[in-house]
């Protein structure tokens, strides 16, 4: 090896290190190798949350003739797969702030295996969508504390960069998952579990061992409380004297302590800020699940009469919108923040909502097109186009509303995080119940119509009132303020 290259991986290791956190600690503790296999290993997973929910998406004909239900129950179940995802980190996060990471990603892991057979063998409608549900609660955990295992062994230079992997693989699932049924649909609806039975497998195996426990404990800290997670991108640096990974309480020992970290999401609920947000941006997002649903119900029939394969295969421009919108929104956010603080001379979490702004009239375009497509029954491309620009959209103000969220209460940043889930999850879940049943009813460009102006509308509102009272509310409710 040259002299360069090792001074490259030299200079590499340092980035990756903390010299005001302990030698033990994690994030330096970690070699550079054994944190990118966990960085893979807890993006697989995040991909593997929803992937699972969207693996059907193009299997809904069989799977209704075989289970003896409608194509609109089939596509509900899509909506119960989010329910138990909504619900499950309000048991995932209070174990690993308290048993540790690995325990949670071990546990939930296994317990995601008999699920998947479950939803394999399920006999009936009402089987499977139950089966759905606790496939949900299994795997719950793989969209709130992975963020928290990132903090842990990234220092905060580099925690962004980090952070995309894991974000890029929740994104690109619910694109990836539909070419996948088409590939795998054709042999039988139920091989689609099997094949999550063995990614399920490989996660578990992953997890034993590629990622370590990474929860620090500080030697400092009294034994009846846990220090609150910080946000990922403004961590505070551990105090020098000591610590160590692993277990800060044990539930069964000290349930009052246990049942106060459970309670923790539910006190945020009372912060502006957070709760309103958080619901908002579930409305928003509830009609992108409607677009997953719609899409293959629209294209398997007249006039469009799309085969499997090329079903599957029309969900990739979703994911690439998906992708942009990422990228785009992360740079957009950057400068607008650095911008309106450079302007205000002083940094404040409302200034990345002003990056919201400009992308509200997309949302109701994207949704205007999607409704003129499918009422005038124009070329398959325009609903394509408008679901594409619909998924970028919603994964620029993913990244500005989340990442306002978080910056609110950067104490309780797990608790905040788990409001901002359970809306979006449980928005998600309610929307594929009606929306096809109300584009037929009322007419698509109608329902499209209503779906877009609401959404512009109220986001326009929301982050408006926000920038202009945010910081006052904060002050109001005695939350933590920036200097």
């Amino acid at each position: 090896m040259s002299q360069t290259e090792l001074s490259h991986r030299e200079a590499k290791r340092e980035r990756e290190r903390n010299p005001d956190l302990p030698e033990n600690h994690p994030t330096n503790a970690l070699s550079p190798w054994r944190k990118f296999a966990a960085l893979v290993t807890l993006s697989f997973s995040g991909f593997l949350g929803q992937f699972v929910a969207a693996i059907i998406l193009v299997a809904f004909p069989p799977m209704a003739a075989d289970l003896g239900a409608s194509i609109g129950d089939i596509a509900n179940s899509v909506g119960y797969t989010l329910l138990g995802i909504a619900v499950g980190p309000l048991f995932w996060n209070p174990l690993s702030r308290t048993l540790g990471r690995r325990p949670v990603y071990l546990l939930g892991s296994l317990l995601f295996l008999p699920c998947a057979i479950w939803q394999a063998l399920s006999k009936d409608y009402v089987t499977f969508a139950i089966s759905r549900v606790f496939a949900g609660l299994s795997i719950a955990f793989s969209q709130t504390v992975p963020p928290s295992t990132i903090a842990d062994i990234f220092p905060p230079a580099v925690i962004g960069q980090k952070m995309s992997m894991y974000v890029v693989a929740i994104i690109t699932a619910p694109a990836a998952a539909p070419f996948f049924c088409g590939l795998i649909v054709r042999s039988s609806w139920r091989n689609l579990f099997w094949f999550v039975l063995g990614l399920g497998g490989l996660q578990l195996i992953l997890f034993f061992f590629f990622v370590p426990e990474t929860q620090w404990v500080e030697d400092s800290t009294p034994p009846t409380s846990v220090s609150e997670d910080k946000d990922i991108e403004h961590r505070e640096a551990a105090t020098p004297s000591g610590g160590h990974v692993g277990v800060a309480l044990y539930p069964w020992k000290q349930p009052k302590e246990f049942m106060r970290i459970c309670l923790g999401p539910i006190s945020m609920l009372k912060y502006f800020v957070i709760t309103v947000p958080s619901f908002y941006y579930g409305f928003a997002f509830s009609w992108l699940v409607g677009i997953t649903v719609v899409t293959p119900q629209t294209l398997i029939a007249p006039p469009y009469n799309f085969a499997i394969v090329p079903l599957g295969c029309a969900f990739l421009a979703y994911g690439i919108g998906g992708l942009l919108g990422f990228w785009f929104g992360g740079l957009l956010g950057d400068k607008t923040v650095a911008y309106v603080a450079r302007r205000q001379s002083t940094r404040q979490p409302e200034q990345r909502l002003w990056a919201a702004l400009p992308v509200m009239p997309f949302m109701f375009v994207a949704l205007l097109i999607i409704g003129l497509s499918l009422q005038l029954e124009l070329h398959w491309i325009g609903l394509l186009i408008g679901g594409g620009l619909y998924f970028f959209t919603i994964s620029v103000i993913t990244g500005l509303i989340q990442t306002y969220v978080l910056e609110c209460n950067l104490p309780q940043g797990m608790d905040s995080m788990a409001v901002f889930n359970f809306f979006r999850m449980l928005w998600g879940f309610v929307c594929p119940f009606f929306v096809w049943n109300w584009g037929m009813k009322h007419g698509w460009l109608a329902c499209y119509v209503t779906q877009g102006a609401l959404t512009a509308g109220l986001g326009v509102i929301v982050c408006g009132f926000l920038i202009w009272k945010g910081r006052a509310i904060r002050a109001a409710q005695n939350m933590p303020l920036w200097d």
